[in-house]
């Protein structure tokens, strides 16, 4: 009868820890999904149905106009030369792209958090410009986030 009582107290013990497991990795799961994070924000609708860049064509009066309206709107916020955690944002979406950005970086990757000639060159064939709104970097990361990158 000792040895049966013994049993029977380990397998509660188990049972217990299984349920409390299970119980834990549903919560978290759950609280995951249902909390965002500071970096979560809202998705624009428009990104479903436009995409998000679309290279500025050569003609003048088209350069013109866009680039008068995205400095009268809001000012420029990362640059070649800036040195910030969102030019990853950036860089990411570039590599999604397919766009060579060197072998800097914790991945080896060229998404490194600095504007330099790669990056830029890459925004450049890519988008279009070289100088970006936050705006600009809101929409590459909500992309990103819709894509699962």
């Amino acid at each position: 009868t000792n040895s049966s009582t013994q049993l029977l107290v380990v397998g509660g013990i188990i049972l217990v820890l299984a349920v409390g497991g299970f119980t834990w990795y549903y919560f978290s799961k759950k609280k995951k999904e249902s909390t965002p994070s500071l970096d979560d924000d809202i998705v624009d609708a428009n990104v479903f149905t436009t995409p998000p860049f679309r290279p500025i064509s050569n003609s003048n009066t088209s350069s013109t106009s866009t680039s008068t309206s995205s400095s009268s709107s809001s000012s420029i916020y990362i640059k070649k030369g800036s040195r910030h955690p969102d030019v990853k944002i950036l860089q990411r979406y570039l590599k999604y792209y397919k766009q060579p950005l060197g072998r800097s970086g914790p991945k080896r990757d060229g998404v490194d958090g600095i504007f330099g000639n790669l990056t830029a060159k890459g925004a450049q064939k890519q988008l279009g410009k070289t100088s970006f709104t936050r705006s600009d970097i809101q929409s590459m990361k909500n992309t990103l986030k819709l894509l699962g990158i």
